[in-house]
């Protein structure tokens, strides 16, 4: 089988042999799927490398038939971004949150054009936690995890605004027991409220979507580690010090 042309992005790569990557791609009418892009790290007959970049969209081309596809071609639809600070660290956690959860070849034509966008405004260097919790909620949802937070998983009454509630993943929301305080692990009401209608501004609904969603996705990581999350930390402690 022979694809030309295809959209796409880099979500991850590796060095293979002495010139060689194994490269993850993420594309638009295919999913995600993986290649071996042979001597794409060293200079060809006319002394150009023959480079993928990350955050930008490309159109790629490639033949095979089993699981591991052979890249023939990587051409950039628009000139390579260099993602810096803030938007850097959000490219990387993007970049491998999608990568550990995608499923080879598994098509989800509206996450691409979500990502596609998000990665657009990324790279006109505006970080935008909004947005970045849209599109995580986005990518649960094509995945069949979506959060559902407008009523108790077990009863499916409406939420009560000044009750707090817990997330189960694979139940849905329950009420805590203890309604006293607010507890790790436990929401409020409103928020879970304002989250499910878009309202991530409102109140403390901001950080309640991040905690919820961490959450969640560590829950379906199945105790994996994001590497980016590690270095963002590392990076937050290094600024502290100075």
């Amino acid at each position: 089988m022979r694809i030309e042309a295809e959209p796409g992005f880099l979500l991850h790569s590796t060095p293979y042999r002495d010139t060689s990557l194994l490269v993850d791609l993420y594309t638009a009418n295919h999913g995600r799927v993986r290649c071996v892009a042979k001597g794409f790290r060293k200079p060809n007959k006319q002394g150009i490398n023959r480079s993928i970049f990350p955050y930008t969209e490309h159109h790629f081309s490639w033949q095979g038939r089993g699981e591991l596809k052979t890249l023939t071609k990587a051409d950039g639809i628009q000139a390579p971004v260099f993602l810096k600070q803030e938007c850097l660290f959000t490219g990387l956690y993007i970049n491998e949150l999608f990568y550990r959860l995608l499923q080879e070849q598994d098509i989800h034509q509206y996450l691409y054009q979500q990502y596609q966008q998000f990665m657009a405004v990324l790279c006109a260097a505006q970080p935008d936690e909004m947005r970045l919790r849209q599109l995580e909620m986005t990518l649960l949802e094509e995945l069949g995890y979506g959060l559902v937070l407008d009523c108790e998983g077990q009863t499916g009454t409406p939420l009560i605004p000044d009750k707090y509630y817990q997330y189960i993943p694979e139940q849905g929301l329950l009420m805590s027991i203890n309604q006293r305080e607010a507890v790790p692990g436990s929401y409020s009401g409103a928020d879970l409220m304002n989250i499910a209608s878009g309202e991530f501004s409102q109140g403390t609904a901001q950080r309640t979507a991040k905690q919820l969603l961490r959450s969640v996705i560590n829950f379906y990581l199945g105790g994996r580690q994001l590497h980016s999350r590690e270095l963002y930390r590392q990076h937050l402690q290094s600024q502290s010090s100075v």
